[in-house]
């Protein structure tokens, strides 16, 4: 079985929540078994360094063009091994919109004006990438605000790529202190196919909307029945297994 994950944060090279950890060890953990192929895909923002990290050009997966509203960018994908264990991490990398100090806000805590914006780039690229891969994962598991439209995007402009036709979309929120919701005039602006049911939602919103399955994270609270993540990471991996199994031994 194959998995991918997408998330905003990966430690060591970014930890600003308890998410970036859950995404550092549960790949390792399932790909442990024997059971799961996995890749590992968050963006590299300014904050993680390239020397440091030894992070270096994918050539085959660099180039492509990535469209939000007027705005084309060019893609460019890194990667880096998780330092001890034999994962690797893919870093969707444009200057444009990731090279910046600091994640959601800049150093002040001023909130970026685009994060929308950067977050439909995010899923496109990472969308891309894979496809560019050809590698086609049973699981696609979705961590954190900024992987949010992941969901919606692959079940409308990517609904017709074969690739994606069979995988099984899980998503993981994560709490954020900020509030960035879609306009009904953004649509276009955002490049998304317009739907009045996403109007005055956040991508963490359209992430659960959108996902085969939910699991929150640690210390969430929520009247819904979405199993929560536990704080201790053998049980993390446990409750993340059974949550696979479930969907992949479901009738479509």
């Amino acid at each position: 079985m194959r998995i991918l994950f997408i998330s905003g944060e990966v430690a060591p090279f970014s930890h600003s929540n308890d998410l970036a950890m859950i995404v550092r060890t549960l790949p390792e953990a399932v790909h442990e078994t024997c059971e799961y192929e996995t890749r590992i895909l968050m963006p590299r923002y300014g904050t993680v360094s390239e020397r440091r990290n030894r992070l270096h050009e994918v050539i085959r997966l660099s180039g492509s063009e990535i469209t939000v509203g007027e705005t084309t960018e060019v893609l460019k994908v890194k990667v880096a091994s998780i330092p001890g264990i034999r994962l690797q991490v893919y870093f969707m990398d444009n200057a444009f919109y990731f090279k910046r100090k600091g994640i959601f806000s800049d150093r002040q805590g001023v909130l970026f004006p685009d994060n929308l914006d950067r977050a439909v780039f995010y899923a496109k690229s990472v969308i891309t990438t894979i496809r560019n891969l050809g590698w086609e994962a049973d699981l696609i598991h979705a961590f954190g605000w900024i992987s949010g439209l992941v969901p919606y995007i692959l079940r409308t402009e990517f609904s017709d790529e074969a690739l994606f036709a069979d995988s099984k979309i899980i998503f993981t929120p994560e709490d954020v202190d900020f509030d960035a919701r879609i306009k009904k005039n953004q649509f276009e602006s955002l490049s998304l196919v317009e739907n009045e049911d996403l109007v005055g939602k956040s991508p963490t919103e359209i992430g659960q909307m959108f996902a085969d399955a939910v699991i929150l994270p640690p210390g969430a609270t929520s009247d819904s029945d979405f199993p929560t993540f536990s704080v201790e990471q053998d049980e993390q991996m446990s409750q993340a297994v059974s949550v696979y199994d479930e969907l992949l031994n479901s009738v479509p």
